[in-house]
């Protein structure tokens, strides 16, 4: 039993010295570069990076890195010991990517995204509310806001006692007011009652909400699926103001409706018979509308038609109308609209708390000293200047430069505090609280100022942009040397060596699919239109010019356009036979005549070689740390590969990577 023991023993203190010497062996230098050792630890970030980013992972192994984490080293040497890591241009390069890493730091993401989702959500219904509305200032004397506060909350207690929500709401609200809003969706109203509209179930009322306008109380009527948005064209004709001139109106407005009806396009007609010169160019094209922001009667009859389909002719009190829906959208599909819905939840009320909230949160990581007096100099000064009317100036303050307030180790002076009014000049009523105002305004600017110095110190502060800031810059400097070379190898290349280049690869510099075209650009649709005529009719582009040169800004021809270039005019541009549709760009407008399509072909030698040239680049490029390497001393310790492997397989599993 004792032999038994004693042998176990003796094999854990063996395994524990195996494990002992392998841990030593990953702490061990794998490589020597110009005379320093580099451990495993300095080959994981970069291998990592790499690693994630490689298509095929399994083939890129520590062994199959080792020669690009060497290179980057010794072009990284080289770079330094040419000053490149000490240019101007350097600083300015890594400043940038520094501003742009740091900017979203700037506002709440998470909250960003929680009110752009529930909106999305809200979206998906559209809600009919009807509010009572007692108004006050948001910065209402106290007597008011509290006169205010008691009179919503009587009206509150009377809905609860069973009085009807229609008596009390035009008894209450200003001018005798149903309060009637009709339907809503997100972002037309402001937050707070917008939240009381969609939490509050139907038919029942919510408790008094605060808005800018006053205090509220909510009444949901109905909800229904989301109308969503609608894009709309029109044709327009106004009414003249007489009987036989309002005939010839409606008579013109006729001949433009038959015309549809016998299938010409509603951009052709448009541009022939509208009035509304601010959409002729565009066919008659509006934008986009959503609900509540056309005539009831409009709304109701385009949200029933399909995309394509057009109004009858419509008799509004000043202009006969044709209304064309071009399509529709849902309100409700949270990532198609993210950028609009972020958009629109940074823009409006909903963001102020979160906003505000984010910034007071870094005003605790600075220390905040006011100046009292000079505080209350600054509240003196705004009511003697009307700053409750907007009529202030600030560059007339006394005392502009005097120091207001410290923050951290950064001072603040009156006259800083005076300029962040400038971009905020509410007109307040005259019954505001001027103090309560200024003490917003202010807590507001500290806050904004300490959140820019939590995000300027972030490069310094965070460990995480800290590493991306300082890779970031050891790439740029990389970049820049291998740039410096690779330019003077082209600048001294002869033209036998580029064009040995250029036949090494016969299929490689080809022309896609291209077009020989003429096109001409002219300063109004109408010309454009009869140019387009013409050219439908077989006229050269030269006929057209000297027949109808009134309007043409310029003409041309050639063989260069593509798929590619012709969807810079046009996203849906389709390259085919004769005159294309009107394109506008700004003031001018375009009609292109393709003459012919000419199939894939290579190009010659003069039109690829800008491609050869770059393709000269690349190899310069890439053989530039091997011609490097002769002048750089690199020692390889082939025994460590193995526990290099090994550090970095466990290093892989201690950050979760596949």
């Amino acid at each position: 039993m004792m032999r038994i023991t004693r042998n176990i023993l003796i094999l854990f203190a063996m395994a524990a010295c195996c494990l002992a010497v392998e841990a030593k062996k990953a702490e061990q230098p794998f490589v020597s570069i110009d005379g320093k050792m580099y451990y495993p630890q300095d080959f994981f970030n970069p291998y990592f990076e790499a690693y994630l980013q490689a298509e095929d992972k399994a083939a890129l192994t520590p062994e199959k890195y080792l020669d690009t984490f060497i290179d980057n080293i010794v072009l990284y040497n080289q770079a330094r010991a040419q000053g490149i890591d000490t240019l101007a241009s350097l600083r300015r390069t890594v400043t940038n990517y520094t501003n742009l890493t740091i900017a979203p730091y700037n506002i709440d993401s998470k909250a960003l995204e929680h009110l752009a989702r529930e909106a999305a959500d809200r979206s998906k219904e559209d809600v009919r509310v009807s509010h009572i509305l007692v108004p006050v200032p948001w910065y209402g004397f106290e007597k008011d806001t509290l006169d205010a506060r008691a009179r919503i909350d009587s009206v509150y207690r009377a809905l609860q006692s069973g009085t009807a929500f229609d008596t009390l709401a035009v008894k209450i609200n200003p001018g005798g007011s149903t309060g009637d809003l009709g339907f809503v969706t997100a972002f037309q109203l402001p937050y707070a009652l917008e939240t009381a509209a969609y939490q509050t179930p139907v038919g029942e009322f919510s408790a008094p909400v605060r808005t800018e306008f006053g205090y509220h109380i909510v009444h949901p009527i109905e909800r229904r699926p989301a109308r969503g948005m609608v894009e709309l064209a029109h044709i327009l004709v106004m009414r003249k103001g007489s009987d036989s001139l309002d005939t010839q109106a409606l008579a013109d407005i006729r001949r433009a409706y038959n015309r549809l009806k016998e299938g010409d396009s509603f951009a052709d007609v448009a541009l022939n018979y509208t009035e509304d010169a601010a959409t002729q160019a565009n066919g008659g094209y509006l934008g986009f509308y959503g609900i509540g922001e056309l005539l009831p009667e409009i709304e109701d009859m385009v949200f029933a038609l399909e995309p394509g389909q057009t109004t009858s002719i419509l008799a509004l009190p000043d202009c006969w109308e044709i209304i064309q829906v071009v399509s529709k959208v849902r309100n409700d599909d949270y990532e198609a609209r993210k950028d609009f819905l972020n958009q629109q939840a940074l823009s409006g009320d909903r963001f102020t708390p979160a906003r505000r909230a984010y910034a007071e949160d870094k005003l605790k990581n600075y220390p905040l000293s006011v100046d009292s007096l000079q505080y209350e100099a600054v509240v003196e000064t705004l009511s003697n200047m009307g700053f409750l009317w907007g009529e202030w100036k600030s560059g007339y303050v006394e005392n502009a430069n005097q120091p207001l307030f410290t923050l951290g180790d950064s001072t603040f002076t009156t006259s800083d505090f005076y300029n962040s009014l400038i971009y905020d000049m509410d007109k307040y009523d005259e019954r505001s609280e001027l103090r309560q105002i200024v003490q917003d305004k202010f807590n507001d600017f500290a806050s904004s100022m300490a959140l820019g110095m939590y995000v300027r110190d972030l490069p310094q502060t965070d460990k995480r942009i800290r590493s991306s800031v300082e890779e970031f810059r050891r790439k740029a400097i990389i970049q820049m040397l291998t740039d410096n070379f690779c330019a003077e190898r082209l600048n001294e290349v002869d033209p036998d060596t580029l064009m040995a280049l250029y036949n090494q690869d016969t299929t490689r510099y080809m022309w896609g699919q291209r077009a020989h075209y003429q096109v001409v650009m002219c300063r109004d649709a109408a010309t454009a239109e009869r140019v387009r005529q013409m050219m439908q009719q077989g006229k050269d582009y030269r006929e057209v010019l000297s027949q109808l040169n009134r309007g043409l800004a310029s003409v041309a021809e050639g063989y260069e356009l593509t798929e590619e270039t012709a969807k810079v005019f046009k996203p849906d541009f389709e390259i085919r036979l004769g005159a294309s549709d009107i394109i506008q760009e700004g003031d001018n407008y375009f009609v292109f005549n393709i003459l012919e399509i000419l199939p894939p072909q290579r190009k010659t030698y003069d039109e690829a070689l800008g491609e050869v040239r770059e393709d000269y680049y690349a190899l310069c490029a890439e053989r530039y740390p091997a011609l490097l390497r002769r002048g750089h001393s690199v020692e390889i310790y082939k025994k460590q590969l193995k526990a290099l492997e090994k550090a970095v397989n466990a290093e892989k599993k201690k950050r979760g990577i596949e």
